[in-house]
């Protein structure tokens, strides 16, 4: 036990010595306090041009529920306020009803023009269309973000500008980002990202669509060592079982590192497999990396003749232990 507790003290010195880790719980890391609700230079959620980031240029279009403002040079009577029906219609003084829905406040603008001088109401009309509200044009965005919620969504932008807006990704997101287009609610897209962050397909957002950030893996090491616990996998890194191990501070005293037992507790119907942590220690068995949800349970005197009933009672015990940020940023 000895030359190993040497062997694994060498190991933590070399895999954690750069990034040593501070205890954070699983309550901490799912209720940290809301910062402010401001974005890139002062933008907030769900007024104003949330996503003013100058990344493209293109004008959103309208929809049910915008309330617009029509005029005409030298005409007053006929400016006036209007609303976006359910229909996504708008009804205007000699021209009766227009569909604007899905148009660009400038297409509809030019409508009017088009229809004043076509019916000869005014010879050379200077039409003006102010959007005072949009109603419609919202996207939403949650999970692993800083500023999760509603945003309001008045040109045309991607997927990580949006991110970029709700404050960026926490410490705890993973590598993979879920966009639910308002058009296809059945067919999510899953976006991977690499090991900075940046997502491999970055495509266009649209009003109505939502986005989720999904949570980075944890891997448990539970059973007869020193520290038992979850620890978040970094998605700039792998953890490997010997990693895992040293992450949790080694065995005690009673552990039987001849009888470990690694759970994939992601799949569908898990089942145990036996692993030998000293055959691993030795380099004659292979050290193994480990994905989200994997369960390392490190046998002790007491528990080492756990047979194939006991899955559900690891898995439970994973639930209640403390998380750890294995490598903070």
């Amino acid at each position: 036990m000895k030359i190993f507790g040497t062997i694994l003290a060498c190991a933590l010195l070399i895999s954690t010595a750069p990034r040593s880790g501070a205890q954070i719980s699983a309550t901490t890391l799912a209720s940290d306090p809301a910062p402010p609700p401001t974005g890139v230079g002062g933008i907030t959620a769900i007024s104003g041009d949330s996503l003013l980031t100058g990344i493209t240029s293109a004008r959103a279009t309208l929809g049910a529920g915008d309330l617009l403002e029509i005029g005409v040079f030298d005409v007053p009577e006929l400016t006036q306020r209007v609303r976006v029906d359910g229909e996504g219609k708008i009804a205007l003084p000699l021209i009766g009803q227009l569909a604007v829905s899905g148009n660009s406040a400038d297409a509809v603008r030019a409508l009017v023009r088009q229809r004043l001088i076509a019916g000869h109401f005014v010879r050379d009309p200077q039409v003006s269309l102010f959007v005072i509200e949009y109603a419609g044009q919202m996207v939403y965005i949650s999970g692993e973000v800083n500023r999760p919620g509603a945003y309001s969504l008045l040109r045309s932008y991607r997927l990580m500008d949006l991110v970029a807006v709700a404050g960026g990704m926490t410490a705890r997101s993973g590598n993979l980002i879920t966009l639910t287009k308002a058009d296809d609610p059945e067919h999510p897209i899953r976006i991977p990202l690499n090991e900075r962050g940046e997502a491999e397909n970055n495509p266009a957002i649209s009003p109505g669509d939502s986005v989720s950030v999904g949570p980075a893996g944890v891997v448990y090491v539970l059973g007869g060592v020193t520290r038992p616990g979850g620890f978040i996998l970094d998605r700039r890194t792998k953890m490997t079982v010997l990693e895992a191990l040293a992450l949790a501070e080694g065995p005690t005293q009673v552990a039987s590192l001849h009888n470990a037992t690694l759970i994939h507790s992601t799949d569908p119907n898990p089942k145990p497999i036996p692993i030998d942590i000293k055959m691993i220690v030795k380099t004659q068995n292979p050290d193994m990396v480990l994905q989200g949800g994997d369960i390392i349970w490190v046998a002790d005197s007491q528990t080492r003749n756990l047979g194939r009933l006991a899955i559900s009672t690891i898995l439970a015990t994973a639930g209640g232990v403390a998380v750890y940020a294995a490598y903070p940023r």
